[in-house]
């Protein structure tokens, strides 16, 4: 089973990404973000395996080191081979790096079960919005979420591990 470890965000915020989830899943076009038991995050790793009682540990002691903060979505991305997906592209704030760091140096024992797009250096923060879009609608699900996109403030709440397929929230640690 495969795990996931994500920040969550204030609820004005998860609104308004839910709302362009509602408004995306009109056009039948990819997978359904609000069907999946989805929640808005920014993902910082994804691992074949752990132990989930030590994990949860590890976040609850993470999550007391840090406070809630300031994001910005300021961008729209797209990763237009395998997944299709569409997203909203937060600043790189120092600490969302130094929160990212640290769990991977946190979860070290288990890298080798890591998703290498999470890794450190190779990772793009991002909020999906819209999953496994064929490249020929991509155009018309940017049409849709262009209609009304605004930069989105922020504030980063929270982080936690949820087992992904189906997703189950596993636990959420507050800042």
């Amino acid at each position: 089973m495969s795990y996931a470890i994500n920040l969550y965000f204030d609820q004005e915020t998860e609104k308004a990404i839910i709302d362009i989830w509602e408004s995306l899943s009109r056009l039948n076009i990819g997978k359904c973000m609000t069907c999946a038991n989805g929640r808005p995050h920014i993902t910082l790793a994804i691992y074949e395996e752990l132990n989930v009682e030590r994990a949860k540990e590890a976040l609850a002691y993470l999550a007391q080191s840090f406070k809630p903060f300031q994001l910005e979505f300021l961008q729209i991305g797209i990763f237009p081979l395998n997944k299709g997906a569409i997203f909203l592209a937060p600043n790189y704030s120092q600490e969302l790096l130094a929160l990212h760091s640290l769990v991977h140096e946190s979860f070290g024992e288990w890298a080798e079960k890591g998703w290498a797009y999470y890794e450190p250096q190779a990772w793009c923060p991002h909020c999906t919005l819209s999953l496994e879009t064929p490249v020929e609608d991509i155009p018309k699900v940017l049409a849709e979420i262009l209609k009304d996109f605004q930069a989105l403030a922020a504030t980063v709440r929270s982080i936690g591990l949820v087992s992904l397929l189906p997703i189950e929230y596993l636990g959420e640690y507050p800042f």
